[in-house]
């Protein structure tokens, strides 16, 4: 039209493909599979489009564990950016290995499942467990119920029952075994500290990691320890009481030495009283609390994580158990005796470090396929999730 300058080709391809890159931020993260098989300019705005946004968020993954004669057992993943939960059948290695314990192991980044037995360890790439990533020799103490780690260079394998061949129970026993050595041997390190003494199985204990440190703390009483594996010593143990009626404690890794520290109790008492679930960050270095003022969930979210709350007695409602499993994206947060009931995802902020606060709540609904894994024991992680270890379970 006159007056008018001529239409640029370049400029429409341009409008097309960010078109089209919007339309692949909307897709739940297994559709980018399909998408990146349509065609050359499909895979190009998949791969353009994690480029630009990658998603960092991790995932939630619930694995069923199923009896040890059992051939098969259930995954169930909880995809952030859609608010929609996968499903996989996997074989059970592990039947022919009764003795064999698969769980999930904590990481300052991301959790990976392992499997242990009292003659080796195996480390899975991917959450999964589709992958190997290393093996070894199993720890020197067999342990029932060991908090397990991956903190820098090392895997770090604590309390849990322990039982030495020729002497005494080691219920607290410490090995660390560093992955760059060639020795391939467990060390023997200082026991966990005696404050936790009758709760040192993972049972009991909320585990979070860095780089260089793994943190403890016990859920009911609040003590809190720091374990470094380069000098094989637990730092300063101090109980976490910033707000006296928490009753049900957990933690989780929100920076490089910095924890978030989530609370649980009832405020008030008798029919009044209520449920409140409160968060802290605290200084990894220190284990002091940075403000004691507390951040709060919403109510709403906490009705809804303990909606039987006001029907309970009230040694029911201060034996109330939380968990929160995150990483400095984001996390979850939920009831661990019932997960029935939901889970309440947080998305923390991009501001500096100083300012990262939950900037965001959202209330994601547990469906039947994974209640139904629940009457089975189950194993929790959290981690990001790629394409590829998508492509390698799902498809």
């Amino acid at each position: 039209m006159f007056g008018k300058e001529p239409l640029n080709c370049n400029s429409m391809i341009d409008l097309q493909s960010d078109m089209l890159e919007e339309v692949i931020t909307k897709l739940p993260t297994i559709d980018l599979l399909s998408a990146s098989c349509v065609s050359v300019d499909w895979l190009q705005a998949v791969s353009s489009s994690l480029q630009r946004r990658p998603r960092l968020f991790p995932w939630l993954i619930v694995r069923c564990i199923p009896q040890p004669k059992s051939s098969s057992y259930s995954i169930h993943a909880l995809d952030p950016y859609s608010h929609t939960w996968l499903s996989i059948t996997c074989h059970n290695s592990a039947s022919k290995q009764p003795s064999t314990i698969l769980h999930f192991l904590s990481g300052p980044t991301r959790d990976r499942l392992y499997m242990l037995s009292p003659s080796k360890m195996a480390i899975f790439e991917d959450p999964f467990g589709s992958m190997h990533r290393m093996e070894a020799k199993g720890p020197k103490v067999w342990r029932q119920d060991p908090v397990v780690a991956e903190v820098g260079r090392w895997i770090v394998v604590a309390g849990g029952g322990g039982f030495l061949m020729g002497l005494e129970d080691e219920d607290g026993a410490v090995e660390v075994f560093d992955k760059h050595a060639q020795t391939g041997t467990w060390e023997v390190a200082e026991p966990i500290p005696w404050k936790f003494e009758g709760s040192t199985f993972a049972t009991w204990l909320s585990a979070a990691s860095s780089d260089t440190r793994l943190y403890v703390i016990e859920k009911k009483m609040g003590w809190m320890s720091q374990f470094n594996p380069e000098t094989k010593k637990w730092g300063p143990t101090r109980r976490m009481m910033p707000d006296r009626s928490v009753s049900a404690w957990s933690i989780a890794t929100v920076a490089k030495e910095r924890l978030l520290l989530v609370g649980a109790g009832k405020e008030g008492e008798g029919r009044k009283g209520v449920m409140k679930v409160r968060y802290w960050e605290v200084d990894g270095n220190s284990l002091q609390v940075i403000n004691d003022k507390p951040e709060e969930m919403p109510g709403e979210m906490v009705s809804r994580l303990f909606p039987d709350f006001h029907m309970m007695d009230d040694a029911r409602q201060r034996a109330c158990s939380v968990q929160v499993c995150g990483t400095v994206h984001g996390g979850y947060i939920f009831d661990p005796a019932k997960m029935k009931h939901g889970v309440v995802m947080y998305h923390r902020s991009t501001e500096g470090e100083e300012g990262r606060r939950v900037e965001r709540w959202e209330w994601v609904p547990y469906p039947a396929a994974v209640e139904y894994c629940q009457r089975e024991a189950i194993s929790l992680g959290c981690s990001p999730v790629t394409l590829n270890q998508l492509a390698r379970c799902f498809v």
